[in-house]
Parts: structure tokens; C-alpha cells; sequence
């Protein structure tokens, strides 16, 4: 299988500090489903010139057949 160059890094995993989560008040997120993940979830996407952050938005709700969905705004670097 070909991997992303990011993918290809050995990395380690660093724990500062151990804790435990009282399971009443969620669930881990590799245990959520689709649908968790899409109502309550982030999507960080690179929007490219063109289209409006708007624009982009309305095609991602559209896409996942969302309700609602919504944009944090666009940093533009010169």
C-alpha cells in the first residue's frame, strides 16, 4: 500500500499524565459512529481560490446530506 509522506514517520507517543474518564459522559472517539463523528465532529479542510468559504460549506452540506453546517472563516497569507 503507498503511503502519504507524512505517513512514512516513525513517531513515538509522548503521555505526560494518565487519567481515566468516567464513561458515563461519552465515549472514545475511535468508538463514536459515523454519525457522532458528523454531528459533533470538525472537518479541517484547505479551501483553495475560488470559491467563496460560503460556497464551500453549502458543497460540504450537501455532500454529507447535513443539516447544518457552518466555517470557522479563512486566513489568507500573502
Amino acid at each position: 500500500m503507498n503511503k502519504l509522506p507524512f505517513e512514512e514517520i516513525q513517531r513515538e507517543i509522548l503521555v505526560k499524565k494518565e487519567s481515566s474518564t468516567n464513561e458515563s459522559y461519552g465515549k472514545r472517539p475511535e468508538e463514536r459512529t459515523i454519525k457522532e463523528l458528523l454531528d459533533y465532529g470538525v472537518i479541517c479542510l484547505n479551501k483553495l481560490d475560488g470559491p467563496s468559504s460560503h460556497q464551500v460549506a453549502d458543497y460540504v452540506k450537501k455532500i454529507l446530506k447535513l443539516e447544518k453546517v457552518g466555517h470557522g472563516g479563512t486566513l489568507v497569507i500573502y
